[in-house]
């Protein structure tokens, strides 16, 4: 089972201070994880982004599925409607003779 995005961020989080504290008591130049934290941080961005961009292109989709399904449902209300308006127009004619 996939964990909520919430609970592996704070995973990835943690893990990532902790290996950024290995690799300084490692002796590793802080430059380096300064490199290594920026890398992370542009990952977890285009994740993120990618996401909030195919939500957002899904959320599009309903939006214009649900449109085009109301448009659907008001013209054939309004082919109804004509129906109903023809049946009664030839009632008056056949009550007013």
């Amino acid at each position: 089972m996939m964990e909520p995005r919430s609970t592996a961020t704070i995973r990835a989080l943690a893990s990532l201070a902790e290996l950024s504290a290995n690799q300084l008591e490692e002796g590793v130049s802080v430059e380096e994880v300064i490199a290594t934290l920026r890398k992370a941080a542009e990952a977890v961005r285009t994740v993120v982004d990618t996401d909030e961009a195919s939500q957002t292109l899904d959320a599009e989709a309903d939006a214009d599925e649900a449109m085009a399904e109301a448009d659907a449902a008001s013209d054939a209300g309004e082919d109804a409607d004509g129906e109903a308006e023809a049946e009664t127009a030839e009632i008056t004619v056949l009550n007013a003779g």
